[in-house]
């Protein structure tokens, strides 16, 4: 698999995935950066970075169908072509849950939700960290087929990373447990949570693909 890889840097398909990751990423960034508009209360600023990340998440959807199609007609055994999918696949959820923590996010922004200071703090942790998991995500791809040392290391920082963030969804919903807010701020803050959760957890599954890629690879050579 990663042969195939290195052979086919320039290809479409390899193309398509440097362009996804990158938009995935794009969305995860969005993200944070309204979180941090926030912590400054400036609620204009937060709602330009959340139409920017749908247009990343829309992107991502989009370059996600143009390679379910490539993949479909292309020359790679079914093995591979399967691997690769549940790769994209993987990695689109990450634009997708992001895109639902800052539903949320809007939607307290649009109901002008009273919201403690110290409770953005947190989420403002979360977004930076799973901004950066998706960096390494993004940087663990592009070695692919080219440096699997590097690639393995980034793979790895991001479940580190992901361990982070485990930690921080903890404090924080137990800051909103005992924070004497909005109810609505507690349902659509929870729902948040769980948004940024969810796409941690999907960079670590894409992590682990790629560590399952590497592995078997090099058994393939012994």
């Amino acid at each position: 698999m990663l042969e195939w890889f290195d052979k086919r840097r320039e290809s479409v398909v390899m193309s398509g995935i440097r362009d996804h990751v990158r938009a995935v990423g794009d969305a995860a960034s969005e993200l944070n950066k309204a979180v941090t508009s926030l912590c400054g209360a400036d609620s204009a600023k937060a709602m330009d970075a959340l139409n920017r990340m749908l247009l990343a998440e829309k992107e991502a959807d989009t370059i996600e169908e143009r390679m379910s199609m490539e993949l479909s007609k292309g020359d790679m055994e079914p093995k591979e072509r399967e691997d690769l999918m549940r790769l994209v696949r993987r990695m689109d959820f990450i634009a997708d849950w992001s895109k639902e923590a800052g539903m949320n996010l809007q939607l307290i922004l649009e109901g002008k939700v009273k919201v403690p200071c110290s409770l953005w703090a947190h989420y403002h942790e979360m977004t930076i960290e799973l901004e950066r998991a998706a960096k390494e995500l993004r940087a663990s791809i592009e070695n692919l087929g080219i440096n699997e040392d590097m690639a393995e290391k980034h793979s790895r920082e991001v479940e580190r990373l992901e361990h982070v963030l485990d930690d921080l969804y903890f404090v924080t919903k137990k800051e909103i447990l005992f924070s004497d807010i909005d109810p609505r701020a507690v349902f659509l803050l929870r729902d948040m949570l769980h948004g940024i959760e969810n796409a941690a957890d999907s960079c670590k599954d894409v992590a682990d693909i790629i560590h399952i890629l590497i592995t078997s690879e090099a058994h393939k050579v012994r």
